[in-house]
């Protein structure tokens, strides 16, 4: 754990905090592509393609507002590679962001929000289950297929790292993160035994892997990575994010009881 990292009680409960927010993976009720002239469920407008983002077009009845103002008429709704990304708000709470050419609609008040208990997790180990690695930077190294973030946009492999879990010695594809704290980080998409195992079995987790991340040295050097610290990608919790294939050599094939397992509800069912 890197010092600008919260302890494991602050971690587990931002990540809790996380999955219900207003933009949390619980609040994304649809992720739409706009190519054409069309409405999106569940939100009022038409919706067409634009350069640097999309057009709705309403009447101010409708309740679309953009940037503050009411639509009336046809209003752009620029990206999020805008200097200043548009920010839009529906009736019922709803709100909207667009991420190159599709429209995110977010309901705070969903269903699976409602629903929504807590991020099963593994009991942690005593004394915790940190190895210790091995990074490589491989410039140029292509990317395996499907490795992709939340949205479908490729991610940047940046390299390799080494290490040992449970004795048996490894080989993983990193990707480059989004900086924690102005530091860089490291990304691993990782599958292990666990996620084999019917969603209802104590020891499984979420079937399409977990992610875990590192802080990113300065060129070749040894990480530590902290399996307590495990995380669910956001396609565990919503069918609209695109979920990552991890790469051949990041399916590990021992059982990595830790970190996060499912969402759950009160009951302890798995929402997702």
């Amino acid at each position: 754990m890197s010092a600008a990292e919260p302890d494991l009680s602050a971690h587990v409960a931002a990540r809790d905090a996380w999955a219900r927010s207003a933009r949390g993976p619980l609040a994304l009720v649809n992720a739409q592509h706009v190519d054409r002239p069309q409405p999106v469920w569940p939100v009022a407008g038409q919706w067409a393609p634009a350069p640097g983002g999309l057009t709705v077009t309403a009447s101010a009845s409708d309740g679309v507002v953009v940037d503050g103002v009411p639509a009336e008429g046809t209003v752009l709704v620029a990206g999020d590679t805008a200097v200043v990304p548009s920010t839009v708000a529906f009736a019922d709470g709803l709100a909207g962001t667009v991420q190159g050419s599709t429209l995110r609609v977010w309901d705070p008040a969903s269903d699976a929000v409602s629903r929504f208990a807590r991020i099963d997790r593994f009991a942690p180990r005593s004394g915790g289950w940190v190895t210790v690695g091995r990074y490589e930077p491989r410039f140029g190294l292509e990317a395996p297929g499907h490795l992709t973030d939340a949205a479908g946009d490729p991610l940047p492999v940046t390299g390799t790292v080494e290490t040992t879990v449970d004795g048996v010695p490894v080989r993983l594809t990193a990707v480059r993160s989004a900086p924690f704290h102005g530091r860089p980080r490291l990304q691993l998409i990782v599958q292990d035994a666990t996620s084999s195992l019917p969603e209802d079995d104590p020891g499984s987790s979420y079937s399409m892997g977990r992610f875990l991340y590192l802080d990113e040295p300065d060129g070749a050097g040894d990480v530590a990575l902290d399996w307590e610290r495990l995380v669910l990608p956001p396609c565990a919790f919503s069918y609209q994010y695109a979920c990552p294939v991890p790469p051949e050599e990041n399916r590990i094939p021992v059982a990595l009881t830790a970190g996060e397992r499912h969402p759950v509800d009160a009951a302890g069912a798995v929402l997702h």
